[in-house]
């Protein structure tokens, strides 16, 4: 499934991390990472002990890859059965089609305790424990962004 790459600023990643109650003890999934800024700001800022992305595009693949992460270069559908049930934090900035699509499975392999973060897109069986609003600066200038929280 391929959604557009559109990156978060990150004021919104750090809300999100913040709001998916992110800890030193987590592994954190970051499916369609793009050029993976939310899982390298999870390594470095918040201490996660795994950052993990996954990203279909090739060259944002290459570009997110660094010591400090790992990147899986794949289709994200076929390989979050596999790494859902590992985490313990799931990151998307996706769209409404892809969290469709996603939710199933979240719910199908998520752990009880599974916190989910995402930027503007929400699910339609879950409801989210916290909802917030946060502007900030992105490519077409100060935008306001919604970030939903869920806990399986």
């Amino acid at each position: 499934m391929l959604v557009p790459f559109v990156p978060s600023p990150p004021e919104v990643i750090r809300e999100m991390l913040r709001c998916a109650k992110v800890k030193n003890d987590d592994i954190l999934l970051d499916l369609g990472c793009g050029d993976g800024r939310i899982i390298k700001i999870a390594k470095e800022e918040f201490y996660v002990r795994e950052a993990i992305g996954v990203e279909i595009d090739k060259r944002l693949c290459r570009e997110a890859k660094n010591d400090n992460v790992e990147v899986i270069c794949g289709d994200m559908v076929t390989l979050s059965s596999i790494l859902i049930p590992k985490v313990s934090v799931l990151t998307l900035y996706l769209s409404t089609r892809a969290n469709e699509i996603l939710e199933d499975i979240i719910l199908k392999y998520g752990k009880k305790g599974l916190r989910i973060s995402s930027h503007d897109f929400t699910f339609e069986k879950l409801r989210p424990t916290k909802e917030i609003k946060v502007k900030a600066m992105g490519l077409l200038g100060w935008t306001e962004h919604m970030i939903y929280c869920y806990e399986l």
